[in-house]
C-alpha cells in the first residue's frame, strides 16, 4: 500500500479574467470571504462555498458563526451523555 500524503493547504489563484478562486483540499472553500470573487466589470455576484458546497451569502454567514476552532470534546457547549 502506498503512503499517500494529502496536501490540505489553501490555495488562491487568479484567472486571466481576474476572477479570484480559493481552494482547500481541491474543493471551493473559503471562511474569510467568497470562494469565487468576480471583478466589478463582470457584474456577477460572488459565490460562497464551504468544503465544496455552495451557499447563499446569508447561509454562509450563518455557517461561519458555528465555527470557533475548539474540538467538540473541549467545547463547553457540547454536553456528553455518558
Amino acid at each position: 500500500m502506498e503512503n499517500v500524503i494529502s496536501d490540505y493547504r489553501t490555495r488562491t489563484i487568479k484567472t486571466p479574467d481576474k476572477v479570484q478562486i480559493t481552494f482547500f483540499d481541491n474543493k471551493f472553500h473559503c471562511w474569510d470571504s467568497a470562494a469565487i470573487k468576480y471583478p466589478k466589470e463582470m457584474k456577477q455576484k460572488d459565490e460562497y462555498y464551504l468544503y465544496g458546497f455552495q451557499y447563499t451569502k446569508e447561509d454562509w454567514i450563518e455557517a461561519r458563526k458555528d465555527r470557533n476552532g475548539v474540538p467538540p470534546e473541549k467545547n463547553p457547549q457540547v454536553k456528553s451523555r455518558f
